[in-house]
């Protein structure tokens, strides 16, 4: 699948992105529908429930797509700001929240906000008022924690991670500039199914086969800086 910057599935559905287009197939590769409502849509992501799938643009929309009738359900903006919005996103548990990564006020400011899934209303935002950014939020199974990943600057810039709780992050941890590196090229190439077509566009010093077989995640990389 070398045309989809991400080609992900659940198991049931593939979905893939061209930036352009959004297309849908069953488990047997047969396209479903194709979808033209969101520009700059890269990355994608199911619902647990299986009930549909959303997509981000990087020009600060979300577009949510059903799998029961294959068809839009709602398109809208989460932010003023039209560029740069390529930052990481997920679910909570249980599917009733999203949670997004998003840039606020302008490209150089973070914010995470979490939406109900039943109507897609905000029910939360959080302001990263450091100076610098988050990058990535991701759920973990086994410790039923949220962990994010991101960069301050300062007189030195440096990478973090750390749990995101109660709608801010606590237990924060300094990671090496390699580590930072690799996690940023990393988590995108994991969010986006490590299609070719990203991993052409990433700076990652190793082989696609082999960062496929790595299972890396933010809670991992968390326990082992502590």
């Amino acid at each position: 699948m070398k045309k989809f910057w991400a080609y992900i599935s659940n198991g049931k559905f593939f979905v893939g992105t061209t930036g352009q287009t959004v297309y849908l197939f069953d488990e047997n590769g047969n396209e479903i529908n194709r979808f033209k409502d969101i520009k700059y849509g890269y990355n994608a992501m199911f619902s647990p429930d299986g009930k549909f799938f959303i997509v981000k643009s990087t020009e600060g929309r979300l577009a949510v797509y059903s799998l029961e009738t294959f068809s839009l359900i709602k398109k809208f903006r989460f932010s003023k700001v039209d560029s740069s919005q390529d930052d990481g996103f997920c679910f909570s548990e249980d599917g009733k929240y999203f949670i997004n990564v998003e840039r606020q006020g302008d490209a150089l400011h973070s914010a995470i906000s979490v939406y109900k899934t039943d109507d897609f209303s905000r029910v939360s935002q959080w302001l990263f008022e450091e100076n610098g950014m988050i990058r990535y939020i991701e759920f973990d199974d086994t410790a039923k924690e949220y962990y994010v990943f991101g960069v301050n600057r300062g007189d030195q810039l440096h990478g973090f991670v750390a749990k995101y709780k109660d709608n801010m992050i606590v237990d924060k941890v300094k990671i090496t500039k390699n580590e930072y590196d690799f996690y940023t090229s990393y988590m995108s190439l994991k969010m986006m199914g490590f299609t070719e077509k990203a991993y052409e566009w990433s700076y990652i010093d190793c082989e696609l086969e082999q960062l496929k077989s790595m299972n890396h995640s933010l809670a991992k990389l968390y326990n082992s800086k502590k």
